[in-house]
């Protein structure tokens, strides 16, 4: 009744790690202001389009930020790994 586990080859991870890149970054590319990506249960990832003044030249500069918020099971594991590194009661 156990299914065995099956094996991949360090090729077949890098092979499947690049396509997951890929799509991500393609993903990321193509979402428009304001636009999130989820990453299944893991969370999401907002892209949002901000301009900023330069104080020394007085220029407008408009870059892309992207801001990765945890869903919850994420979020618990993460802060149970934080109390367990630092024994935090």
């Amino acid at each position: 009744m156990f299914k065995k586990p099956i094996n991949y080859t360090q090729q077949d991870l890098k092979h499947a790690y690049t396509i997951v890149q890929q799509d991500l970054f393609n993903s990321l590319l193509t979402a428009k202001d304001g636009e999130s990506i989820h990453l299944a249960k893991l969370g999401k990832i907002t892209k949002k389009e901000s301009k900023q003044k330069c104080g020394w030249d007085q220029q407008n500069y408009i870059y892309c930020r992207l801001n990765f918020k945890p869903f919850g099971k994420l979020k618990s594991a993460l802060n149970e790994q934080i109390i367990k590194k630092y024994r935090l009661k």
